[in-house]
Formats: C-alpha cells, structure tokens, sequence
C-alpha cells in the first residue's frame, strides 16, 4: 500500500505507519502553505481521480495513479494561489454524499458526482476537506461548524 502524502511529513508517514509514502512536491500555483496538501491537489471519486494535468505531468504521478487502479481526469479549472481560485478541488466526501463550494468546485467534479447518484451539498466554506476527518461514510470530526452543520443536515453525523 501507498500514500500520497505532504513531503514535510513523509518520513514520519512512513515510520509510525508503515505505509509506503509517495511524497508530494509543492505545487507552485498554490499558496506555500498549502501547496502540497493532498485535499487541495486531488479529489478521487469512485475510480476517477480530479487534478491539475500540469502537477501530475511535472511530478511523475501519473504512473502511481494507474497503478492504485485509478483514472485520472484533468480539470479545466485553473489553479491560483488566492481563495477561492484554490479550492477547485477541495471537497469533502462521506458515502455518496459530497460537500464543497459548488461555485468555485472544478465542473468535473459536479457533473460526474451528479452523474454518479451523488448528493451534492453546497456550503460556503470552500476548505472543506481541510478542517474535516472523516471515520466512515456517515461519521467526522470537524473544527469548521458550518461544516458540522451541513453534515448533520445531510442526516449524518458530526463532531
């Protein structure tokens, strides 16, 4: 098994998991801080993995994806480094049920969730991911309230 994780972290990845890490360089269109958060660069979705052609291309990852069995599907949404031009791929996924900014969220992503039976709820915090763990497919911790409600809204639970 392997893990695209934030190169900062992926040593100690490794070490107290086990898992072989595939670390992930900073992707120079995203702000420092973020530029190589998972969330920020990939969103996978059944078998389809959404991402920037031009990071994927430049880091070699196309061969790892292939071989975790997934499709990659390049979006069209340009990545910039200011909220919210980040957050195209920032989305949260419990089940079948999706949350993100729907306006600013890569058109990929909503037609194929859409097209696949998703729910799709909107919610204003466009960091999603970010400021959630999901346990399972009805289950997460969030430090992001706005979140914790749409989750229960959607009839799931949030803590």
């Amino acid at each position: 098994m392997k893990a695209l994780i934030n190169e900062s972290v992926s040593y100690e990845f490794e070490r107290v998991t086990g898992i072989r890490a595939v670390p992930l360089k900073p992707y120079a269109r995203l702000d420092l801080p973020v530029s190589s958060h998972a969330d920020m660069l990939f969103c996978i979705i059944e078998d389809r993995v959404f991402c920037y052609q031009d990071y994927i291309l430049e880091n070699g990852l196309l061969p790892f994806l292939y071989d975790a069995g997934l499709k990659a599907v390049f979006v069209a949404k340009e990545c910039k480094k200011n909220y919210p031009d980040d957050i195209g791929l920032n989305v949260l996924i419990m089940g079948k049920t999706l949350f993100c900014n729907v306006k600013h969220t890569a058109k990929e992503i909503i037609d194929f969730a859409t097209q696949m039976g998703y729910e799709i709820v909107n919610v204003k915090q466009g960091y999603a991911a970010c400021s959630t763990l999901v346990l399972d497919e009805n289950h997460a911790v969030t430090s992001d309230l706005s979140i914790a409600r749409a989750v229960k809204g959607a009839g799931k639970d949030a803590l």
